[in-house]
């Protein structure tokens, strides 16, 4: 298919959270403009969500935008659960997983998007503020039709755009999603009640500075972490407010906090919070991700219980997921049908990522239970390791959707849809560095002496050079027959996760850092076949 110049008008971005801004990002990335509204007066002042897990460091690393959030984060090892009644502590440990950051980066919601925002203009992108969506409709042939009304900079009054793509990032109250009529199922922690603030604290817990410390007592939940800018303290308990107070009284949240956080902390004393708020907590998955050319992502498309902290990272996800593909179908480098599988893959990652945040929550919130019922879960073998890497997204694939080419043989181990692990290649550098970039990367295993692969490969993804980068990695067995610019590695290690014993492997993998085929590299036509599918289809 031949490009086309998309102007920023063509696709339309409904929403300037870390979702939206994330999707933009990707999209102005790949030279292919947006335009972005909000109907916020303008930048979100409160910081709300402060993880950021390792698979979201990552995709800002894929996109080259980590640094900041490097520099202004506090880099916290795991989580520690402190349960009422327990001398033992159970740590969630981050170190010990097999990513380029090992850690949850502490960095708060506000932030975040302050670094998207900065990230985005430096790409030409800009914001419109104060810019609601009022309705969307679509003719029988898809039309798509916006009408916005503005009260910003752009005058007062309402515009009609007719977008080629809509993508709404509107949050849990999605106008997008509810115009198109998808359902939002799910159901309410009834009379569950999450209280939190950022507050100095005299006298702190030590661990604090360094984990996510969770204080389980049998009827609540005390939560508390070092921010870069103060403490955040978190209550959740059970209530029977009729609703949740979105600006509580600072003095009098102070005086509720307190006695909780003294049955703990004995020697911990809250100063004034800077910011405290209530909300109820939900957890929905709407109908469908797509209907036609207008999606869903983020909160628009799902809410989970806050247990670790995996949803607005869920949310970024899926701007990583979708980025890449919305931006080659709308340059007409692939079908639209590439798109299918945005929801094909983050419907089943949005029902994971419930299971496993429900799962957490029944060790931390489950009020009126008893504690020996959470240890119970959290002392299961292989429990703290398996809990780490998912809440750190790390586990979550898209095997048995990936399409693969009719006659193509399994090698066993990593498999189309997983996650790529990031595995040492030299002491100084490692797969993740490969990475670094908007399009595809092909790994060339060379483990069998004299093979002629390089070459082969290179005369093959010479018609793909601009979208897909190859690199050459040959075994320490046969670093002297090289050839010319391999990175010859320093042991088998990646070979053995990546290649086969005794030949030569091909690993594609996609811009989203997800292995799109994996195969011998005698099968090379196999591997033009889906190039041909997916790179210029």
């Amino acid at each position: 298919m031949s490009q086309s110049v998309i102007s920023r008008d063509q696709l339309l971005i409904v929403g300037a959270g870390p979702t939206g801004l994330t999707l933009a990002i990707e999209l102005w990335s790949r030279g292919v403009q947006c335009r972005v509204i909000d109907k916020r007066p303008g930048p979100a002042l409160t910081s709300r969500s402060f993880t950021i897990q390792p698979r979201t460091a990552e995709g800002f690393a894929r996109s080259r935008c980590i640094d900041p959030f490097l520099a202004i984060g506090k880099q916290h090892r795991g989580m520690a659960f402190h349960f009422r009644g327990e001398d033992t502590v159970e740590y969630l440990d981050f170190g010990v997983l097999e990513t380029p950051f090992p850690h949850i980066l502490i960095v708060e919601q506000n932030d975040t998007e302050a670094v998207l925002r900065e990230q985005l203009a430096s790409l030409g992108g800009t914001i419109e503020w104060d810019t609601e969506l009022e309705s969307i409709s679509t003719d029988a042939d898809g039309r798509i039709t916006a009408v916005l009304h503005h009260n910003n900079n752009r005058g007062s009054g309402r515009e009609r755009i007719h977008p080629d793509w809509l993508v709404g990032c509107d949050g849990l109250n999605s106008t997008v999603r509810t115009q198109i009529g998808f359902d939002f199922e799910g159901t309410c922690y009834a009379g569950m009640r999450f209280r939190m603030m950022d507050v100095e604290v005299v006298n702190p817990y030590p661990g604090s500075e360094a984990w996510i410390d969770y204080w389980i007592d049998p009827d609540y939940m005390l939560l508390t972490t070092a921010l870069p800018s103060a403490y955040r303290v978190l209550i959740s308990d059970m209530n029977d407010a009729p609703r949740a107070q979105a600006q509580p009284d600072p003095g009098a949240a102070r005086e509720a906090f307190q006695p909780v956080v003294s049955s703990w902390l004995p020697d911990a004393v809250l100063g004034v919070p800077k910011w405290c708020t209530e909300f109820d907590i939900w957890r929905r998955t709407a109908s469908g991700y797509r209907r036609g050319r207008i999606l869903l992502a983020g909160d628009a498309a799902h809410i989970h219980s806050p247990a670790a902290g995996m949803g607005m990272n869920t949310c970024i996800q899926d701007a990583f997921n979708l980025g890449w593909k919305l931006a080659a179908v709308a340059t007409g480098r692939a079908p639209e049908a590439l798109l299918d599988t945005y929801e094909e893959e983050r419907l089943p990652i949005a029902a994971q990522v419930g299971e496993a945040s429900h799962m957490l929550h029944l060790i931390m919130m489950a009020h009126g239970d008893s504690i020996e019922a959470r240890l119970e879960i959290i002392r299961q073998p292989e429990f703290h390791y398996q809990a780490a890497a998912r809440i750190a997204g790390l586990t979550y694939h898209y095997r048995d959707i990936i399409a693969q080419p009719p006659g193509l043989i399994c090698l066993g181990g990593l498999t189309a849809g997983d996650r790529a692990p990031d595995v040492p290649i030299t002491s100084a550098m490692s797969v993740h560095d490969l990475l670094g970039h908007f399009g595809y990367t092909l790994l060339v295993l060379q483990r069998r002496p004299g093979s002629t692969v390089a070459a082969d490969v290179a005369e093959a993804a010479a018609p793909y050079r601009d979208l897909l980068r190859t690199a050459v990695i040959t075994s320490p067995d046969i670093r002297a027959t090289a050839p010319a610019g391999a990175l010859i590695a320093d042991d088998n290690d990646v070979h053995d996760r990546y290649g086969q014993p005794g030949d030569d492997t091909l690993c594609l993998i996609r811009p989203d850092g997800h292995l799109a085929l994996r195969l011998p590299a005698a099968d090379m036509d196999m591997l033009l076949t889906t190039l041909n599918a997916t790179v210029l289809a």
